[in-house]
């Protein structure tokens, strides 16, 4: 009896962790808010010859064009209880051609690589490649 039990209540936990997971597993347009966060903290901080505090400004001014950028270089796949998302964001995207030569004469990457899974509501990004001009 005990042990059937026991047997009840893990399924019972297991069905409501499950319902949990699934009721907060965050869609595309938050993944988007996030990643535009994250460009503003991480990637601006980045940015060489003083451009980096005019850049949090040109993401909030351009919201619409950079969140649309993520979502055309963001594959997700839903698992139901969670999402992963693999992202490429690259600089020639956002840059004008011309200016792709001048890159190469300062050393920050060009674009990234990053893998980031959707749980419980939050983000986790667990890899991160850089990528440099060839």
């Amino acid at each position: 009896m005990k042990g059937c039990l026991w047997g009840l209540g893990l399924t019972i936990g297991l069905g409501a962790l499950g319902a949990l997971m699934a009721s907060t597993n965050p869609g595309p347009d938050e993944f988007e808010t996030y990643a535009l966060g994250q460009m503003k903290t991480e990637l601006c901080a980045r940015v060489p010859m003083g451009f980096g505090k005019d850049c949090p400004r040109f993401l909030d001014e351009n919201q619409g064009s950079v969140k649309e950028m993520i979502r055309k270089n963001t594959q997700r796949k839903d698992y139901f209880f969670f999402s992963r998302y693999q992202t490429q964001l690259s600089l020639r995207s956002v840059l004008p051609e011309g200016a792709m030569p001048l890159l190469s004469l300062v050393p920050i990457p060009t674009g990234y690589d990053l893998e980031t899974v959707g749980v419980f509501g939050n983000f986790y990004i667990y890899q991160a490649q850089s990528k440099q001009a060839p």
